[in-house]
């Protein structure tokens, strides 16, 4: 047990500097290791405790970047995004929204790489309206599924007039209100459970550690290295998503029992039986 704790910390180390430095990914990461080691349901409700160890360093150390704004147009979306997504979470097909998913990340991934070589028009919102409209499908689609709403995200960052560390930065913070919903979300349904626990405080020591080093990295990298690599990261998770489709609690998964019906059970009063 003690070995798998520190599996999931190292796994939570690299996809805590991967998320830094593009912005996004780690849940993409992250997510198929935890099902292998604590089963599919527990693994969506991981992808929301473990990524705050990752998103609230970044909050911190890379306010000046971020652009508070266009966080709040996106949060207005996001919330009730991840309330709905929280709703549908085992009761729909997601291997067909995860082709879907999986087929617009590469396509734009390529876009982007293309673009640092290629005089190509970029893309521009209409408005900081479309934000809130994007939110609520990247809090459905994580509370959903456990990831994949980064590079969504990203595009939408992108369109709105962000740079490459502007975005990384910004999409923090957009993790950590994604994140911290989530967890809200899946209380309220009673969702998580105790058992959650130690697996959480282990990825949520190697998310931050990941941050950390991460960050180093991203406050030096120039801004077209970091869209090389933001490029080639959407590209690789749109792939990974073809290979992910069992990561969702199926239908038939049985929530576990709350937090609070196991304190009850713990505490119901033991009669001791009487000698003759």
């Amino acid at each position: 047990m003690n070995l798998q704790y520190a599996e999931i910390a190292l796994a939570a180390l690299i996809a805590g500097t991967i998320d830094t430095v593009v912005g996004f990914g780690g849940g993409l990461l992250l997510l198929p290791i935890l099902v292998l080691v604590v089963g599919t349901f527990d693994a969506v409700m991981l992808t929301a405790l473990i990524p705050l160890g990752w998103n609230i360093p970044r909050i911190v150390l890379l306010r000046n970047w971020i652009d508070w704004e266009k966080t709040l147009w996106f949060a207005a979306g996001i919330l009730p995004g991840v309330l709905v997504g929280g709703q549908m979470l085992g009761h729909l097909d997601t291997s067909a929204v995860r082709i879907g998913i999986g087929c617009v990340m590469v396509l734009f991934g390529g876009y982007y790489i293309l673009r640092l070589y290629v005089e190509l028009p970029g893309e521009r919102l209409p408005g900081l309206w479309v934000l809130p409209i994007v939110g609520l499908l990247t809090g459905g689609i994580s509370a959903w599924l456990g990831a994949g709403n980064g590079p969504l995200q990203t595009w939408a960052l992108d369109a709105s007039g962000l740079n490459a560390h502007q975005a990384a930065a910004t999409n923090g913070a957009l993790g950590g209100i994604t994140a911290a919903a989530r967890c809200i979300a899946y209380g309220f349904a009673g969702q998580l459970h105790a058992g959650l626990i130690p697996t959480a405080v282990a990825g949520i020591a190697g998310a931050v550690a990941g941050a950390l080093v991460g960050i180093r990295y991203t406050r030096r990298a120039k801004d077209s290295t970091l869209e090389l690599v933001v490029g080639l990261a959407i590209v690789l998770a749109g792939i990974r998503m073809f290979f992910s489709f069992g990561a969702a609690a199926p239908p038939h998964t049985p929530p576990p029992t709350p937090v609070a019906a196991v304190w009850q059970i713990e505490h119901i009063p033991q009669e001791i039986p009487q000698r003759n």
